[in-house]
């Protein structure tokens, strides 16, 4: 809508700051749809390797994801199990219960994994609350960001997307984890609709054009980045 188009009776500004808060209000909410999702997936991979030990895991600009380190390495073959024992898990859980610990307790929740015990190490450091979130069975310590209830989220507005490696902290000189990226919207036309637009830029990647144009190839000897 054009300035000229809006009645001279509407405030142009209160109008605009309406809307940048349900923007900021919307983008909120799957936030928190996307955080959840990430606690689910550590619930079902917990289930599946409960050798494993969880580190991290956000909500991000298509998804979220979650670092892991393994005993034994899983694959992208792995994700159709891994999604079932989520949407398995799922159906026990509601809200996400929070506690506030003190040190000690924190320490003890998570004696058995390193990377929780430095997190909380820090920020007992900074002075902040400890927290904890609980739903189902499935206990993790995080600041929050949750939807209020699961049956918020729909079961057909996400999957797991992809295998990539992570050090922990994001510094080399630290273990290598396995970060699992998962896509998630708030609908499943969302998600289908994002899926195909990154299909159709995939066929755009200048990469790729360009080898199919003839203007450029890579030679195994030379290196893969090094285009001739």
């Amino acid at each position: 809508t054009t300035k000229s188009e809006i009645p001279p009776t509407v405030n142009v500004s209160i109008l605009f700051q309406k809307c940048v808060m349900l923007n900021i209000m919307e983008n909120e909410k799957l936030a928190h749809i996307r955080h959840s999702l990430a606690h689910l997936l550590a619930s079902a991979v917990l289930n599946l390797y409960p050798d494993t030990l969880a580190t991290l895991g956000p909500a991000v600009d298509n998804g979220f994801y979650y670092d892991f380190e393994f005993k034994n390495p899983i694959s992208e073959s792995d994700f159709k199990e891994i999604e079932k024992k989520m949407r398995s898990n799922v159906k026990s859980w509601k809200g996400f219960d929070r506690t506030e610990l003190s040190f000690d307790e924190a320490k003890k929740m998570f004696a058995g994994n390193p990377y929780k015990l430095e997190l909380i190490e820090e920020i007992n450091q900074k002075g902040e609350k400890i927290t904890s979130y609980k739903s189902g069975h499935f206990v993790d310590l995080c600041r929050g960001g949750h939807v209020d209830d699961m049956t918020e989220v729909s079961m057909d507005s996400w999957k797991l997307d992809r295998l990539a490696g992570a050090y922990w902290r994001g510094d080399e000189k630290n273990k290598m984890l396995t970060r699992i990226y998962g896509l998630a919207f708030e609908t499943k036309e969302e998600l289908d609709a994002y899926i195909a637009q990154r299909i159709e830029a995939e066929k755009r990647d200048h990469r790729e054009v360009g080898k199919k144009l003839g203007l450029f190839t890579f030679d195994e000897e030379i290196g893969k980045g090094l285009p001739i």
